[in-house]
């Protein structure tokens, strides 16, 4: 991350995240430092319209304090920051509750305290300013609201973000951190959502790890991060024996078999014996759960597999023009099974699975039925078309003969 620029014309203003602190300006990290006064400028040719500050009516001297001695014009000087100082310069404003119900009642204005506890903050407190800080997430000027696109903290860009640190092996490998983190997430279940479908809730970095107070999630946490969204999963396993087991043996729940950046979309052939089955790191068919391994992943693959040809079944009559609506309903129901089966799989046991799994199997079945009785009405169809077209054939030929008996006409 770079330092921001010592040097910005006047117009340009924004008293920013990032801002440094002038010479003969007040410490803003000072106790007791009060937010910078609201002021207008007389004139701002040039100036970041879109910033949220200068929108605000800040302007350079809200944050950076007045210019260098002997700096005038259109381009005065200002001192150079302090990254140490960025921080608590934001939290001059932004922790101030009175002062940003005045712009932005919405806003939390935690996110101070939020950083002090984080890796960055803590960090930053020692002295080590090679951490982030406010303005190389948010930027130092021309800062946009979180919902903007265009914001790097946007959900569609907060990876990207992100990763213009932590995809820095030269950067990450003094503090033991992995660079290929972003690699790893951009090829997962929950990048392909968030960027290739445009679906905002899929989770990214900050989702898990937290924004201001980011922190990675320890072993006895992971579970917890994958809960806000996996509910269900999280309950089912909870309950299930293997809560217990993984607590034994050090293990962070979820990441054992889903691993933590690199999601894949889940698939019926993890559960099993035989690569690529998740199951098989640690089971073959002597130890301890095979049938339950081995009842779920028959299932699940039996469902599937039924599945798909009773929809062979139902997509053949409805080409052929035969109404087959109770068909449709029938393959819905069996998929939603299907994806009940799936999570169901958390519960590490047959009885619950079981159960959906008949509800899946009787779905099939009615789907089925809707396609083979779609088939036998095509089947019907064209029978008494055939019989209706040798019917009309036959008229034709016998008009035609009487036609022909018929003595011609005198002239």
């Amino acid at each position: 991350m770079t330092r921001a620029r010592v040097v910005w014309p006047a117009a340009l203003a924004a008293a920013l995240l990032a801002a440094s602190i002038a010479a003969r300006a007040q410490d803003p990290a000072a106790p007791g430092a009060q937010p910078p006064a609201q002021t207008t400028p007389a004139a701002a040719p040039g100036a970041i319209g879109d910033d949220v500050h200068v929108k605000a009516g800040l302007t350079c001297e809200s944050c950076h304090g007045r210019a260098q001695p002997g700096s005038t014009g259109a381009t005065p000087v200002y001192a150079p920051i302090r990254r140490t100082a960025i921080a608590p310069l934001c939290a001059r404003c932004h922790a101030d509750a009175s002062y940003m119900r005045q712009f932005a009642p919405q806003v939390r204005v935690d996110q101070y305290a939020q950083y002090q506890t984080s890796v960055h903050g803590q960090q930053m407190a020692r002295g080590n300013e090679q951490v982030a800080t406010c303005s190389d997430c948010h930027q130092a000027h021309g800062i946009l609201q979180v919902r903007d696109t265009r914001s790097p903290v946007a959900p569609s860009n907060v990876a990207k973000t992100c990763a213009r640190c932590h995809a820095d092996a030269d950067r990450m490998t003094p503090f033991g951190r992995s660079p290929e983190v972003f690699d790893e997430w951009s090829g997962s279940v929950h990048a392909s959502a968030l960027l290739e479908r445009g679906d905002t809730s899929a989770p990214t970095c900050s989702t898990c790890h937290g924004s201001h107070g980011a922190t990675p999630p320890g072993v006895d946490a992971v579970a917890n991060v994958c809960a806000q969204c996996h509910v269900r999963e999280a309950e089912l396993f909870r309950a299930s024996p293997k809560k217990a087991l993984f607590e034994m043996m050090g293990q962070a729940d979820c990441l054992v078999c889903h691993n933590n950046h690199a999601i894949a979309r889940p698939d019926d052939s993890w559960i099993g014996f035989e690569s690529p089955a998740v199951c098989a790191t640690c089971h073959d068919e002597t130890t301890g759960g095979a049938e339950v391994i081995r009842t779920v992943g028959e299932g699940l693959r039996a469902l599937h597999r039924d599945t798909d040809a009773a929809a062979d079944l139902v997509r053949r009559a409805e080409e052929a023009g035969v109404l087959v609506e109770d068909g449709h309903l029938a393959l819905a129901a069996a998929r939603e099974a299907h994806v009940r089966l799936r999570v169901l799989v958390h519960a590490f046991a047959t009885p619950p699975f079981e159960d959906v799994l008949k509800e899946g199997r009787s779905a099939v079945e009615s789907a089925e039925t809707a396609g083979h009785a779609g088939l036998a009405e095509l089947d019907f169809r064209r029978t008494g078309l055939a019989v209706a077209t040798l019917f009309i054939i036959g008229f034709l030929i016998t008009l035609f003969i009487k036609i022909r008996r018929l003595p011609p006409i005198d002239s």
